[in-house]
């Protein structure tokens, strides 16, 4: 039994955007007037200057008030990711770890183990993504890990079968232990959550930030129920219908965080068989047989379809190869000789 821990500082990300706006200047002006020109009627009696004297010749269509009010209205979006200057990223991995590890006499052997570990961040890998939603609030990407896998099981287990030469039976013929001895069976199975997911809207926000996310209610009963608990992709959704999350109003900032922990893609679940037998020709010439199964079971995996609020095909899988998410079964046949 063990104890795994882990804080990250300073992890490249791609979190800063100093050349956003602050959300304030939403409620103050709101969209419409945001997105109009800077010398607009509407912008110069809302007391809009231009910010130096060619800002209108610089930019000329896109001379807009949000883009007179940035910090740096001369410049568009200030890129501190792409070139490794933002280490705003921060981790915490925290995990317990039991492992188990037995063998016998008569040729079979185990192994197990158990992880149960959390993993919170703002920066989920070295690949720079995408900004924050709020540069002034970036407390508020601070979330359940992308990769956050909470249980994680690998057993795995090798049995030599008792025939043959210096075995329990049949060791003394020849042609049995040709036939019958060296046989190996071995089994590896794995079991693991699935990762967190998020949802995705279509409503932007005029600040020149990152990606805006939904508004929600609850966190809870995202996934619906199935006939039965098992779940047909013709007919079952993979998650609620959009009329169960709040009204999504344009130009209004979500309070989603980036990733919901209690809503998952599916669970993993992997279990490969391989048989093997050794063939003695002679004292240095042995022929190795082997047949392997991968998802022997043949479990098939779904993916979760589109999670974009707006999307015509919200939470339905259709009938396309990507909508599974892992292989079905494959089985192997190999000889390798020895000399």
């Amino acid at each position: 039994m063990a104890y795994n821990g882990s804080l990250g500082s300073r992890l490249q990300a791609g979190l800063l955007a100093y050349n956003a706006l602050h959300p304030d200047v939403l409620t103050r002006y709101g969209a419409t007037l945001l997105n109009s020109r800077f010398d607009s009627p509407a912008a110069i009696a809302a007391g809009i200057r231009a910010p130096f004297a060619n800002f209108g010749a610089l930019w000329g269509a896109q001379a807009t008030v949000r883009q007179a009010l940035r910090p740096y209205p001369q410049f568009q979006n200030i890129d501190t990711g792409a070139g490794g200057g933002d280490h705003s990223g921060h981790s915490t991995y925290h995990s317990a770890m039991l492992r188990l590890e037995k063998r016998y006499s008569s040729g079979v052997q185990f192994q197990g183990s158990y992880v149960f570990s959390k993993i919170l961040t703002d920066a989920d890998s070295y690949w720079i993504g995408g900004a924050a939603m709020d540069h002034f609030n970036r407390r508020l990407e601070k979330s359940i890990g992308q990769f956050d896998v909470p249980h994680n099981i690998k057993m795995s287990g090798v049995y030599e079968l008792p025939f043959g030469k210096g075995k329990a039976f049949m060791n003394t013929n020849s042609v049995t232990n040709f036939l019958l001895g060296g046989w190996r069976i071995s089994g590896v199975f794995t079991a693991s959550s699935g990762q967190p997911l998020a949802l995705g809207t279509s409503n932007g926000l005029p600040l020149f930030a990152g990606t805006n996310r939904p508004i929600i209610s609850t966190y809870d009963g995202w996934r619906p129920a199935t006939a039965g608990n098992k779940f047909d992709p013709a007919v079952d959704r993979t998650i609620q219908p959009a009329s169960f999350f709040p009204a999504q109003p344009a130009n209004v900032m979500g309070n989603m965080t980036r990733y919901n922990p209690k809503f998952r893609s599916n669970p993993i679940y992997g279990n490969n068989v391989s048989f093997a037998k050794t063939f003695p020709i002679k004292e240095q010439i042995r022929l190795d047989f082997r047949a392997e199964m991968f998802n022997a079971t043949n479990w098939a995996r779904f993916n979760m379809g589109s999670l974009n609020l707006q999307s015509q095909t919200f939470g339905v899988l259709g009938n396309t190869a990507g909508d599974q998410g892992n292989s079905p079964r494959q089985v192997q046949f190999a000889l390798k000789l020895y000399f």
